[in-house]
């Protein structure tokens, strides 16, 4: 069995996880809790861990969250990714907090810590000239107000590990200036700066996060889906999905009037069909079987809410199928669920390799962070034999 990308994980600080530890993590990981346990934060918290060097995660991590823009402002939603205390109810109130992260496993990061920094200043010149602007936000449109404005710093520490003729050692300490990359976001001017002071470079785990509404399609993403339809290897795409649906013959880009293109279904009961006809569940095997092809050889594909879209009665078959080619493809999953049906479902799938699966539940109490490792076996003999709910 090939080695696992993350064998073990620990957070602290980030939103309301306090010194989480996930040890001896498998090829599927569920994670299960109450609301607001934490799961679809470690969720985010493990994004922000696959790009130790990219610090404009942060603000990708948080408009998946905040998607509709119901925040005040970016600086806004980055504040509460990290712990809060009363000091926020004085809106003059600057806060710095810190996170921190470690992981070990065949990816070579050992450590990341993150401190956030409310600040008031104004942007520099070189700040405005190398702005990276949000989307939708034009050159010409770019604000240039250069008074006196809040902002928000998110830096980064990074402390790593090389294999050297054999040998692992560590890399200058946390606080080496080439280990230091940081965001600098102004609230009146609309964009980013980023300092990367490191020559290192790849330190990157292949990643991609699916969230709950991520399988409705939108124009941007049928451009992207499109273009990882041809991209990549399109025979196995096919395979993918026809393992899914036998009847599907062909993946195609197509317009039926010359007007907007689609993704179009050759079906052979239906015929070229537009991907909006077919069921959710179809939609979200497309979607997870083009992710998947992009993580192949050690990526980690995280899943928010993984029964989303799929009726209770395809849940067998839509995880089976699942984790069939994670393993296949070698791609770690680490999602999460409050569906029983859903968590009877994966056990299932995992009936002829349990060992495959990890499920841990989560639990939020005064000093931390509660994980409760249950592997697969045992998963399947509490649902099986004593109908207990584990979420």
């Amino acid at each position: 069995m090939p080695k696992l990308t993350l064998d073990t994980v620990t957070m602290d600080g980030f939103r309301g996880l306090r010194n989480l530890k996930l040890e001896n993590l498998g090829w599927m990981n569920i994670l299960v809790g109450e609301n607001n346990s934490g799961k679809t934060s470690v969720l985010e918290a493990l994004s922000i861990l696959c790009n130790p060097r990219e610090p404009l995660e942060w603000l990708a991590m948080v408009r998946r969250r905040d998607f509709g823009g119901l925040d005040e402002t970016r600086i806004q939603s980055l504040r509460w990714c990290f712990r809060q205390s009363g000091e926020l109810t004085d809106p003059d109130a600057m806060l710095s907090a810190a996170c921190r992260m470690t992981c070990s496993g065949t990816f070579p990061l050992l450590a990341l810590s993150a401190l956030y920094q409310d600040i008031l200043g104004e942007p520099t010149q070189e700040e405005l000239r190398r702005a990276i602007r949000p989307p939708g936000v034009g050159r010409n449109t770019l604000s240039l107000d250069t008074s006196e404005q809040p902002g928000a710093i998110v830096t980064h520490h990074v402390t790593h590990t090389f294999p050297i003729q054999g040998q692992i050692f560590q890399a200058a300490p946390p606080s080496s200036p080439s280990e230091i990359h940081d965001i600098r976001i102004w609230e009146k001017t609309a964009s980013s700066f980023v300092r990367s002071l490191s020559s290192s470079k790849g330190l990157k785990i292949k990643n991609a996060t699916l969230t709950p509404y991520s399988y409705q399609l939108n124009q941007n993403q049928v451009r992207a889906l499109s273009r990882q339809v041809f991209a990549t290897n399109s025979a196995m795409n096919l395979q993918l999905v026809r393992d899914f649906d036998p009847d599907i013959e062909a993946v195609e880009v197509a317009s039926f009037r010359g007007e907007r293109p689609a993704i179009y279904l050759k079906h052979k009961r239906l015929g070229p069909a537009p991907l909006s006809v077919f069921g959710d569940a179809l939609r979200r095997a497309l979607l997870l079987a083009n992710t998947l092809q992009t993580l192949q050889n050690g990526g980690l594909l995280l899943i928010d809410e993984i029964e989303t879209g799929i009726h209770v009665s395809a849940l067998g078959r839509v995880f089976s199928w699942l984790m069939k080619w994670a393993l296949k493809l070698k791609v770690q999953i680490i999602a999460t669920t409050h569906s029983l049906e859903a968590l009877d479902a994966i056990a299932l799938s995992t009936t002829e390799s349990p060992g495959n699966l990890v499920t841990y539940h989560l639990e939020q109490t005064e000093q931390e962070t509660k994980a409760r490792r249950i592997e697969g076996e045992l998963l399947l003999r509490l649902r099986r034999e004593r109908g207990l709910d584990v979420r």
